[in-house]
């Protein structure tokens, strides 16, 4: 009688893993679209007409506010954070242009120099991105990049099923065009990262609150309403869960708020990784203090902070990286740096970059689709907290991360079913075979002593029940 029980016991435990099995399977068919647009601000949407992202707001999921995202406030670096879950401290990548002392080489970011050829140990440390995880953990998982920043690298040995590089001239309909037909492979992509550079690029040349920036923001809104036609017509709508979302915000920037570097200290006495709005400067070898001291000296009446890469805030989530240089010089927000140039060379508009505490540095974000709620809106949550959400869209175990599935539960139809809902086919099927073998071994120890059953009749049949 214990035998029976005993083994009915671990039957149903079998039939109920293979039934969680089923219906994560089936729950899960569905695709993961992230769509990036450079430098929008989480308030651009107050300037003008936007449709489309209006209808997103009212049939999906909107952060009033914006999120706060990763100091510095850069393109490279929030990318990576965004797929990552994890501050820049972590993952490493710490602004567009950093150099690594091992490596002994600085890094380029390809819109500075589209030949660059990169060091790929400034991405492959370890860290592991979600189209890594999607690949690995899935037997069904591809991913599809259009100029997604990091993507170009090997990760673990891995780059998305489908890339396209960076390519600034390649029309923005073709990419969404491209997106969508890889959504529609007879073995399709289950994660899309879609990026546009705009607009960055003109809020850089014209300033953030120009009225060339006022119509990226309607050309912007034009793209989401030719990208939510194709999903209609390729039939994907229903399927589809689609994130929009961007790096970081802008601010104003002019000749009159400069900063010359020059005026406090000999620029022969170091070397600068990154100019503005953040320095990050190498001194040369026992100039450390002298530097530091002639910075801080001149920082507080002339609207910039300087540290030790020691003194800087833990808030930042910044200092605990190699690649982070002795000395950091952070400009007030719509201030710049300059060094060894003279002031009528300096032409940009608009920057970003600066310490997120400003909110004009934060990003917008909405949602749709069926795992979302509808006109659902909060106030605020961290970028990094997209990383928990899109593992939870795409069932995949997340990776170890800063991020937080708690903040953004409240986003999803499924709310309540957020936590511990996660499981991966691999695990389900190292689960089975565990039960199996205890299984089959109770059923003959108990068998030729105390169990009713034949002992000569096979146990195949268990295994043929797994998973292929």
């Amino acid at each position: 009688m214990k035998c029976t029980v005993f083994i009915s016991i671990f039957s149903l435990l079998m039939i109920t893993q293979l039934l969680l099995y089923w219906h994560v399977t089936l729950k899960n068919n569905k695709y993961l679209l992230i769509v990036l647009f450079d430098g929008f601000r989480w308030d651009y949407l107050n300037r003008t007409e936007t449709p489309h992202f209006k209808s997103i707001i009212n049939n999906g999921v909107y952060a009033t506010e914006g999120l706060n995202n990763e100091f510095v406030t850069s393109t490279l670096t929030n990318h990576w954070s965004i797929v990552t879950g994890l501050h820049p401290e972590s993952h490493g990548i710490i602004e567009n242009e950093m150099f690594d002392e091992e490596i002994n080489k600085t890094y380029i970011p390809l819109y500075r120099d589209k030949n660059a050829h990169n060091d790929p140990r400034y991405y492959d440390t370890g860290v592991e991105p979600i189209w890594v995880t999607n690949q690995l953990q899935r037997a069904d998982g591809r991913s599809g990049s259009i100029m997604w920043w990091g993507a170009e690298n090997e990760v673990k040995g891995i780059r998305p099923t489908y890339h396209m590089p960076l390519d600034l001239n390649v029309d923005y309909y073709f990419r969404i065009d491209e997106m969508i037909r890889w959504f529609t492979l007879s073995k399709p992509i289950n994660l899309g990262l879609l990026y546009f550079s705009e607009p960055d690029h003109t809020a850089h040349l014209s300033g953030p609150d120009s009225e060339n920036v006022t119509q990226m923001i309607k050309y912007a809104d034009d793209l989401v309403g030719y990208l939510i036609k194709q999903l209609k017509d390729k039939d994907l709508i229903d399927t589809m869960d689609v994130i929009i979302t961007s790096d970081h915000g802008f601010a104003s920037v002019s000749r009159t708020r400069l900063i010359n570097l020059d005026k406090f200290v000999d620029p022969n006495l170091y070397h600068m990784v990154h100019y503005t709005p953040v320095a990050a400067i190498i001194p040369n070898k026992g100039m450390e203090e002298e530097v530091y001291n002639k910075l801080k000296e001149h920082s507080e009446q002339n609207h910039f902070q300087v540290y030790k890469k020691s003194e800087l805030p833990e808030r930042l989530h910044y200092k605990h990286n190699k690649r982070v240089t002795p000395i950091i010089a952070i400009a007030d927000i719509t201030y710049s740096f300059i060094s060894r140039m003279p002031e009528d060379n300096f032409t940009q508009a608009g920057n970003h970059g600066y310490d997120n505490k400003y909110h004009d540095m934060h990003p917008f974000f909405m949602a749709f689709g069926p795992s979302f709620k509808q006109n659902v809106k909060v106030k605020t949550f961290f970028s990094v907290d997209l990383y928990p959400l899109m593992c939870h869209l795409l069932n995949i175990v997340p990776q170890p991360n800063n991020g937080s599935m708690d903040n953004v539960a409240v986003l999803l139809e499924d709310e309540q079913s957020h936590t511990g809902s996660i499981y991966s086919a691999s695990y389900l099927i190292y689960l089975l075979i565990i039960a199996v073998i205890i299984l089959v071994f109770t059923s003959f120890n108990y068998g030729y002593r105390k169990c009713p059953f034949n002992p000569k009749i096979s146990t195949t049949r268990y295994y043929s029940q797994l998973p292929s």
